[in-house]
C-alpha cells in the first residue's frame, strides 16, 4: 500500500514538472516577439514625447515622461523610470495634484522593491502630504499602507501597524472593497510577524471577504496562502489544507506561477509538521521547480528588454544621424550652387574635404586590418598552444607505456623462469628462486627507473620542485621526494607503499614526518597542499 501510494505521489509530481516545463517552453518563445513590442512602444513614446516638447506645456510634458518612465520601470530599467520621473517632478515643482501623488508613489515603489526602505519611507510620505494637502483619500490611503509596508520590512510593527490602520479607516471611508481587501492584508501579515496566529488569520478573514468575488486575482490567491499559513502556524492543519489547496487549484488555473510556487512550499511545510516526509519532500521539489523556472524566465525577460531597449536607442542614434547625414547632404547641395559663382574657391575647399575623407577611410581601414590581424595572432597563438599540450600528452603517454612494458617484460621473464623451475629437483629451485627473487628486489629499487619517473613528472609539473624547496623548512631526502611525487599524483596511500615496497605503517609514518618538514597551516591536508603547488 505504501509503495502504491508512493508511485502516485511521484507520478503527481511528475505530471507537475512536465506541465511546469512545458509551460516554461511556451514562455521563451513568446520571449521572441518582446523585442520587436519594446522596440515599437519605445519608438511610439520617444515620438510623442518630442511632439510633446514642441508644445512647450510643462503639464503635457510632465505627463510623456511619467508615462516614458512607467514604461522602463514595467521592463525593469528602474535607473531610467526613476531619471524620467524626476523629470517630469521638476516640471511641476508647486503642483498639487494626483499626478504627483502617482509619481511620488511610482518612485517609493521602485526603492521599496530595492530595498532602500527609508528612501521609498521619504517618497511615500511626500506622497501622503499632497493627497492630504489636496483631500485625495485614496491616494492617503495608499500612501499609509505602503509605509506601513516599509516599517513592516524593518521590524517596526507598532508603526506598521499605526499606518495600515490608518490606510484601513481611509479605504472604509471610500467604501474601497479592494483596498480594504489589501489593508485587512496587510494588517494580516503584520500580526503574524509577531507571531500572533489567531489576530492574523481574524484579518486575513475579512480581505478575502472583500476579495472573494475576484476569481483568479493575485490578491485572492495570496490571501488563501495567508489563511492556510497561519491555520499551520496555529496547528490546524486540516484548515490549512483546505486554504493551501484552494489556493493552488486558482493559481494552476490562472497559470500564476509565484502564487502556486507558494502554495506548493506552504503544502510541503505543513506535511513537514505532520511528519509525513515524503509528501513534504514532493512539494518542496515541485516549489523548487517552479521558483527556478520562475528566476529563469525573469532573468530571460530582464536581459531581453534591457536588449531591446539598448537596441530601440542605438535605432534611434542611427536615425538621429542618418537625419543629420540628410541635413549635411542639403548644405552640400547648397554649396554646389555656391560653387556655380565660386568655382575656384570651393573646388579648393571640396579638394580639401574629399582628401580628408579619404585618409579618414584609410585610417578606418588600416583600424580594421590591425583588428583582424591581431584576432588572427591571437587564434593562431591558441592553436600552437593547444598543439604543445598535445605533444606533451602524448610524450607523457608514450614514456608511461615504455615503462609499463618494461614492467611487464620482468614480469613475463619472472614468469617463464618459475615455470621451467617445475620439473627441477629442490636444490636447483630454492638457487633459481633466489636469483628470481634478488632481480624482482632490483627492478624495485632501479635507481634509472626513478630518475625516468621524475623526468616524466617534472615534464608535466615543471615548477613543482621549485615551489616544494620553497615551501619546506628542512631538505628532503630522496625518499621523501618520491613520497611528495606519488601524492601530487593522488596515489592512495595503499598504492604508495606497493610502489615503493613498503608497509602502509611506514607510509604513515613517512606521511608524519615529511608534514613536520613542510610549511602546511594546521588542518591542512598534506595531499590537498602538495597538489597546490
Amino acid at each position: 500500500m505504501q509503495e502504491v501510494f508512493s508511485l502516485k505521489h511521484t507520478f503527481l509530481f511528475l505530471t507537475v514538472i512536465f506541465l511546469s516545463w512545458q509551460s516554461f517552453s511556451q514562455q521563451i518563445e513568446q520571449q521572441d516577439s518582446l523585442s520587436q513590442e519594446i522596440d515599437n512602444e519605445f519608438l511610439k513614446l520617444k515620438h510623442n514625447l518630442e511632439d510633446a516638447l514642441k508644445q512647450e506645456n510643462n503639464d503635457i510634458i510632465a505627463l510623456h515622461y511619467t508615462v516614458f518612465a512607467d514604461f522602463y520601470k514595467k521592463n525593469g530599467a528602474v535607473n531610467e523610470a526613476l531619471a524620467n520621473y524626476r523629470k517630469a517632478i521638476e516640471l511641476l515643482p508647486d503642483s498639487k495634484d494626483t499626478t504627483v501623488v502617482y509619481i511620488q508613489m511610482r518612485m517609493g515603489e521602485i526603492h521599496f522593491s530595492l530595498k532602500h526602505m527609508e528612501t521609498a519611507k521619504e517618497y511615500f510620505y511626500k506622497a501622503l502630504g499632497v493627497s492630504k494637502e489636496i483631500g485625495f483619500t485614496k491616494g492617503e490611503a495608499m500612501a499609509n499602507s505602503n509605509i506601513g509596508s516599509c516599517f513592516e520590512k524593518t521590524f517596526d510593527y507598532k508603526n506598521a501597524l499605526r499606518h495600515q490602520k490608518a490606510g484601513l479607516q481611509l479605504f472604509q471611508k471610500i467604501n474601497d472593497s479592494l483596498g480594504l481587501a489589501l489593508a485587512n492584508e496587510n494588517i494580516g501579515s503584520v500580526y503574524e510577524d509577531q507571531m500572533q496566529f489567531d489576530l492574523a488569520y481574524q484579518y486575513f478573514e475579512k480581505a478575502f471577504l472583500y476579495e472573494k468575488t475576484q476569481l483568479h486575482s493575485d490578491r485572492k490567491i495570496n490571501i488563501l496562502n495567508n489563511l492556510g499559513d497561519a491555520n499551520r502556524k496555529s496547528g490546524n492543519y486540516e484548515k490549512a489544507f483546505f486554504y493551501t489547496e484552494e489556493a493552488k487549484r486558482l493559481a494552476e488555473e490562472s497559470n500564476n506561477k509565484h502564487q502556486l510556487e507558494s502554495a506548493y512550499k506552504d503544502l510541503s511545510r505543513t506535511f513537514n509538521l505532520m511528519g509525513d516526509y515524503e509528501k513534504a519532500y514532493l512539494n518542496l521539489l515541485a516549489s523548487d521547480t517552479i521558483n527556478e523556472e520562475m528566476l529563469l524566465l525573469e532573468n530571460m525577460r530582464q536581459v531581453n528588454s534591457l536588449q531591446a531597449l539598448y537596441e530601440a536607442k542605438d535605432k534611434e542614434a542611427k536615425i538621429d544621424l542618418l537625419t543629420k547625414e540628410n541635413e549635411i547632404n542639403k548644405a552640400e547641395e547648397r554649396l554646389m550652387i555656391i560653387i556655380i559663382v565660386m568655382l575656384l574657391l570651393l573646388g579648393i575647399i571640396g579638394w580639401i574635404y574629399f582628401k580628408k575623407r579619404k585618409a579618414h577611410e584609410i585610417k578606418l581601414q588600416q583600424y580594421k586590418q590591425q583588428i583582424l590581424q591581431t584576432d588572427l595572432e591571437k587564434k593562431t597563438l591558441k592553436e600552437e598552444n593547444m598543439k604543445r599540450e598535445i605533444q606533451l600528452k602524448t610524450s607523457s603517454l608514450s614514456k608511461y607505456s615504455l615503462h609499463l612494458a618494461h614492467k611487464n617484460k620482468i614480469l613475463s621473464n619472472v614468469a617463464h623462469v618459475l615455470t621451467n623451475l617445475k620439473d627441477r629437483n629442490l636444490m636447483d629451485m630454492k638457487s633459481k628462486l633466489n636469483e628470481v627473487v634478488g632481480e624482482i628486489n632490483q627492478n624495485l629499487s632501479e635507481k634509472q627507473e626513478w630518475e625516468q619517473f621524475m623526468n616524466y613528472f617534472e615534464q608535466i609539473h615543471p615548477s613543482f620542485f621549485k615551489n616544494l624547496g620553497k615551501a619546506t623548512h628542512d631538505e628532503l631526502s630522496a625518499s621523501e621526494l618520491r613520497l611528495c611525487m606519488l601524492l601530487k599524483i593522488n596515489l592512495s596511500s595503499k598504492e604508495i607503499a606497493s610502489i615503493l615496497h613498503i608497509t602502509p605503517d611506514s607510509i604513515r609514518i613517512a606521511r608524519y614526518r615529511l608534514r613536520k618538514k613542510l610549511s602546511i597551516e594546521r588542518g591542512e591536508k598534506l595531499t590537498r597542499f602538495l597538489q597546490k603547488l
